[in-house]
This record gives C-alpha cells, structure tokens and sequence, in this order.
C-alpha cells in the first residue's frame, strides 16, 4: 500500500509538471516524491530494483525503435565528435576531483571514482573492489550529480535552449500510422535485457532492449509503435522513484563538506556541455538540444528519456552516452591501476 500511494503521489507531480511543459515529468515527480520522503518520514526508504529494471526496459525499447539505417549511416560519420566529447568529460571530472582532494578529506583516488560520468551503479562496483576508495565518497558524488542532472537540465533544455516539448497528442497514441505493435516490447526487452546481462554490460536492462529493439528496427519496413502514454509515464515513476531512494541523509551528513564540490563540479560539466553542444551541433548537423543531451554528464537512461520527450535524435544521445559509459566501464580500471597502483588482494575469511 505504502509503495501504491509512492507512484500515486509521483504521478500526480508527474501530471502537473507535465501540464507545465517540463520534459521527463513523471520521473521528476519520482525522484522528488522519493527524495522527499527520505530527508523526512521514510530516511531508509527503498525502492525494488526489479521495477526500475522492467522501467529501463520499457525505456529501452522507446529509445531503440529510433534507431534506423540512415541513423546508423549518421552516427557512424561522428565518431571523432563522440570520442572528443567523451574525453572533454572525463578531462573535466579530473580536474574537479584534483580541486576537490585538495580542498577536503577525501583522497584523490575516492575523488576521481566519485566524479568519473560512468554511472552511478558501475562506478559503486568499481569501489567495492577497491579497498583503498571510500564508498561513502563515490556514492555521495554520484548520486549529487545525477540527481543534480536530472533536475535541472529538463529546464536548461527548455528555457536555455529553446527546446519545446511533443505535443501531447503525439504521445498519447501508441502509433498514428500503424507499425509493427508495441507489444514486441516485451520479447526484444526480455532477450535484450538477458543477453547484455549474460555478457556483462553495463546498465543490461536499459542497452540490452536497447539493441535488441534497434537491430528489429533497422531491418523493420513498416517502423515500430509508440510506448503508450501511461506505460512510458508508469516506466519514467518508477526510474525516477529510484533515484530519489539513491539519496542517503546518514551519508550526506557523513560527508557534507563534499556537497558543494559536487554540486560546483556538476554545474561546471553542464555548463561545458552547452558550450561544446554548440560546436557538435554546427558540425554534424543535428540541434543543439540533443548535442547537448549527448554530451551532458547525466545518465544515459534520463538524458534519452529527455531526449524522447522533446522529439530529439535519441539515437544520436544514446551512442554518445553508452560509448562514455563503457569507456569508462572498461579502460578507467586499467587507467586507475596503472596510476595508484593494483588493488590489494581480498582476503577469503573462510566465512
């Protein structure tokens, strides 16, 4: 009952943000439905993993259904501005974890893990391997950041870039013109998800339905339906009830001298993002919004989600947020080791 009147409360922020205008509505109102419970009635409130998984899932398969063969011809024409933007970010998480280490208690290594744009999930497996890094330190940083993200660039978008959201009556429909049914959602999704998890991928419920659905489409003639409105919003509440779980109030006290730095740090890459959007959009062609969904330091699930709502290129978003998210899944623990040096071995307790 209690995680009932959770998504009743979401949804009706969610509707009132959404009469407003504001992109991804519903999962704004679950993150600070979420977020408001747990600095006041509910501090050890948690949300089930397995919701916000069928949520990514159901994301995945809104983003994937994009993807066509003149999208593929497009993103493969940018692979200099995707690896120029992904080491853009990385450059300025760097610098904010060396001015942060600096000017706290946290050591340069628990910074760097903290700052790095690789997801807040795999960068807290990344630490827990390490017994060096403090958990405490990357959970706070990353949760700041995207929580911070998720906050303010569906407003950034609109009143700095000029965005304008999709008008509601090309939401509320599954498909205007026919298709292939959204119902297919459900097979891509669930072979997606348990390939890409088999194969260890970073985020496998929101990439694996990703590809699983974009492969159907690109050899798909007659294009793929819309997500129904209420399922994509329930799929955002859910999402979005789980970041706001993320926030910890124990662990913000713990480490509270971090929040401004965090909160500075993550101010600083979005605003480097604009600036750089603006150079990707001139060169490839596409807008500045989603130049800048790409390059933005939030999450790829939410910065896609954005993207859907403002009828961008999420498939242009997507390709530059995963190629971010698995260089730093997979080259950022061989550059770690090699810098502070390998990790002692765990000791097995026998236990």
């Amino acid at each position: 009952m209690e995680r009932l009147l959770c998504i009743l409360a979401a949804a009706a922020l969610g509707l009132l943000l959404h009469h407003l205008s504001i992109p991804i509505p519903f999962m704004l109102g679950g993150a600070v439905t979420a977020a408001a419970l747990k600095f006041t009635v509910r501090p050890k409130m948690r949300w089930p993993q397995l919701w916000r998984s069928m949520g990514l899932c159901v994301a995945g398969y809104g983003i994937g259904r994009n993807f066509t063969a003149e999208t593929a011809l497009h993103i493969s024409q940018q692979v200099a501005g995707i690896v120029a933007a992904t080491a853009i970010a990385v450059i300025l998480a760097l610098i904010s974890a060396v001015w942060t280490s600096r000017h706290t208690f946290a050591d340069l290594h628990s910074n760097v893990m903290g700052m790095l744009p690789g997801g807040i999930n795999q960068m807290l497996m990344l630490a827990d391997e390490d017994p060096r890094i403090d958990a405490n330190v990357v959970a706070v940083q990353q949760t700041l950041r995207l929580f911070g993200v998720v906050l303010s660039v569906p407003f950034l978008v609109v009143h700095l870039l000029g965005a304008v959201p999709v008008p509601e009556a090309a939401t509320l429909l599954p498909s205007a013109s026919g298709g292939v049914t959204w119902l297919t959602l459900v097979p891509l999704g669930a072979i997606g998800a348990f390939t890409a998890k088999k194969l260890h991928f970073p985020i496998p419920f929101l990439v694996g339905p990703i590809f699983a659905t974009s492969i159907f489409s690109y050899f798909c003639a007659e294009g793929l339906q819309k997500v129904p409105f209420a399922l994509m919003g329930l799929a955002q509440i859910n999402i979005g009830l789980y970041i706001g779980c993320m926030l910890d109030r124990e662990k913000m006290k713990k480490a509270g001298v971090l929040v401004p730095y965090s909160l500075l740090s993550t101010a600083l890459m979005v605003a480097v993002s604009t600036v750089v959007a603006r150079y990707l959009s001139a060169a490839y062609g596409f807008s500045v919004v989603t130049a800048f969904l790409a390059m933005a330091p939030g999450g790829s699930t939410e910065m896609c989600l954005v993207g859907l709502s403002m009828g961008e290129d999420v498939s242009t978003i997507m390709a530059y947020q995963l190629f971010r998210v698995l260089v730093m899944n997979f080259l950022a623990p061989f550059c770690m080791n090699r810098y502070f040096g390998n990790p002692p071995q765990k000791t097995d307790t026998g236990i």
